[in-house]
């Protein structure tokens, strides 16, 4: 043949080639198409599909049917299995796969052949056969594939209805129907792998806040053990003044206990979490002078006796004017401080109460 012949090849992403050979299309092989396809550059690998069966580099077009207006389809390796043509001594195919071509297994020069080697060549070619049921018919010109179960558009990709007369009814076609090594559609594999990765993204972000989360716990906790040490050592130095006295003493639910038995030798201690301390303190005067001059002079003794803490017990004078109160109160950092301080500061903080009250009802009287 002569005259200029034209196939096509489609691709997976939708390309098509067209190729226009110039003599018979059954002379030529699918290893030169191929090539011509390389230099389009389609990668190497990639499987050559007509009507749903795979093709062999050897075989050359006559042995799959090749003619003016077939579309071929390029596929992954695994897209579908191999077929390889079953011949019958050395004569061409099986009648089983001549009658695929043609539509009419008696009509192909192979019908002459005897019934046990028909049968034997109908068994081989039925192992090559698509998995949806068998290739009946293709008319590649056309472009469209008729399957045991259905009737399938192969450019279009597009289901038709079968006819009662047909009764055939295709499930999928093959080119649509993308398959990776492990069997699952590339679809379904690619959606697989994004949720593989978006997991372990979450099993680093859950990781990565446990261990944020750790470095506070473990602050909080030291804090707590801090707490509950400074704690014991306020009860410690509480428990040696209530020996030094022989009265029992213990903090209320506000952590203040009251030292003394008369209004005159009354003593509060407090203990507070926050700052670590032991508030030492007593009132020095329970209402502040409504005159303005005897206020003031007050104010001044009050001042000049807390100059540098020597008149104070290391402490200080303090004035409540909503409250009307005076008080004279120190402190015992109980971090820096052993668990007799308490005991060994009492008594020089009665004694400075008492000096204090002293010059109060001296300017007042």
């Amino acid at each position: 043949m002569d005259d200029k012949q034209a196939f096509f090849v489609r691709c997976i992403d939708g390309k098509t080639f067209k190729m226009v050979i110039r003599g018979d299309l059954g002379k030529l092989t699918v290893g030169k198409i191929r090539r011509y396809l390389k230099s389009y550059g389609v990668q190497d690998g990639m499987q050559l599909l007509f009507n749903g069966l795979s093709l062999a580099d050897e075989q050359v077009g006559s042995d799959f049917g090749l003619c003016n207006g077939a579309t071929l389809h390029l596929g992954p390796p695994s897209f579908s299995e191999p077929a390889v043509p079953q011949r019958t001594h050395g004569q061409g195919f099986s009648d089983e796969a001549a009658g695929s071509r043609t539509g009419d297994p008696t009509d192909t020069p192979h019908s002459s052949l005897s019934g046990d080697s028909r049968e034997r060549n109908s068994k081989a070619d039925s192992t090559h056969r698509d998995p949806c049921g068998g290739l009946s018919h293709a008319d590649p010109a056309r472009g469209t594939a008729t399957y045991s179960r259905g009737r399938y558009n192969v450019d279009k990709g597009i289901p038709v209805t079968a006819t009662s007369a047909t009764k055939t009814n295709i499930d999928r076609i093959p080119s649509a129907d993308l398959t990776s090594h492990s069997g699952f559609p590339v679809a379904l594999e690619v959606e697989n792998q994004q949720l593989r990765e978006q997991v372990e993204l979450l099993r680093r972000e859950v990781a990565d806040l446990r261990q944020k989360n750790k470095a506070p716990r473990a602050t909080v906790l030291r804090q707590d053990l801090t707490s509950i040490e400074v704690l014991q050592s306020a009860k410690s130095n509480l428990q040696e003044l209530a020996e030094e006295l022989g009265v029992p003493l213990q903090f209320d639910m506000n952590f203040t206990c009251v030292v003394g038995d008369d209004e005159s030798h009354t003593v509060l201690v407090t203990f507070d979490c926050v700052t670590e301390r032991l508030y030492i303190y007593s009132t020095l005067l329970t209402q502040i002078p409504h005159d303005g001059e005897v206020r003031a002079k007050l104010y001044e003794l009050l001042l000049e006796g807390s100059l540098l803490s020597r008149e104070v017990c290391g402490g200080g004078i303090g004035i409540s004017p909503q409250n009307g109160l005076v008080l004279l109160s120190t402190t015992i950092p109980l971090r820096h401080c052993n668990s007799s301080a308490l005991k060994d500061i009492m008594p020089v903080f009665v004694e400075t109460v008492a000096r204090w009250r002293s010059l109060i009802n001296e300017l007042l009287n």
